[in-house]
């Protein structure tokens, strides 16, 4: 989906999401830019031409890279959230040609803390228990509320939640423990090109990770010293893409301002 005009800028979706998660932040960011959304592949509108089935960051940032070239507006922006984020640094460190800065906001906590392994076999259990009580989309539900809490009065645009449920197969099978995490080689951290920043939440959604924020800070701090990037914060929790669009699309476009 495209709106707006300008730059071109990419936003690329986390776990289970699609483009419908970035549609207000989207209409936000339109007057300054030409915004891109999109539905990864093996998820929602797209399930249907890449379906079910093992995946890799490795393909999901040259999918990403052949999105931006398609439009054809020459190279972008990029903003990816969570397990985006993961997307969008391997997308920094290995399509330079594309891009014109990237924002990684909030890479998962399964792929960043110290005690990344632990913290991941907890998720699974907890996603196992989830479809064994009501399904995949019984999964995506308790996962989504896990993390940030209850959204209730967040507006949610026609058809998202329904498409997001039915995303849960693709996460829980085949994306939980592969793109929420990616530790870069040497060799291409060493001859990144594209401007990076790092972004973070100031609250920690849940109770759970309110709690973990401190710590979670500390590992983004040190993922941005390994990418000789920096950190900078973002109002609000985990995805404040989806909380508040405005203040969001203002901060972004800040943090581009500052790379561009």
């Amino acid at each position: 989906e495209l709106r707006g005009s300008g730059a071109p800028l990419l936003l690329i979706p986390g776990a289970s999401g699609d483009a419908g998660m970035y549609e207000r932040a989207a209409e936000a960011l339109a007057p300054d830019y030409t915004v891109i959304t999109y539905d990864r592949r093996g998820n929602s509108r797209s399930a249907g031409a890449g379906g079910l089935g093992p995946t890799s960051i490795d393909q999901h940032a040259d999918d990403a890279a052949a999105l931006i070239s398609a439009v054809g507006l020459g190279s972008a922006f990029v903003f990816g959230n969570s397990s985006g984020a993961t997307i969008a640094m391997n997308l920094c460190l290995r399509h330079p040609g594309v891009l014109r800065a990237v924002v990684a906001h909030e890479p998962p906590k399964i792929g960043t803390l110290p005690d990344r392994d632990d913290f991941l076999q907890a998720l699974k259990d907890r996603m196992a228990a989830a479809v064994e009580r009501g399904g995949y989309a019984e999964a995506v539900e308790d996962f989504h509320g896990w993390r940030g809490g209850d959204d209730s009065d967040v507006p949610v645009p026609d058809g998202l939640r329904e498409r997001v449920r039915g995303n849960g197969e693709q996460w829980v099978r085949y994306e939980l423990g592969v793109l929420d995490r990616y530790d870069a080689p040497a060799a291409l951290l060493d001859a990144r090109e594209t401007p990076l920043l790092f972004g973070g939440g100031t609250t920690g959604g849940t109770d759970q990770h309110t709690e973990l924020l401190a710590g979670y800070r500390a590992a983004l701090v040190a993922l941005a010293e390994q990418y000789g990037a920096r950190l900078v914060d973002f109002t609000g929790a985990h995805v404040p893409y989806e909380t508040d669009p405005e203040r969001f699309a203002a901060e972004l476009k800040e943090a581009f301002a500052t790379l561009d």
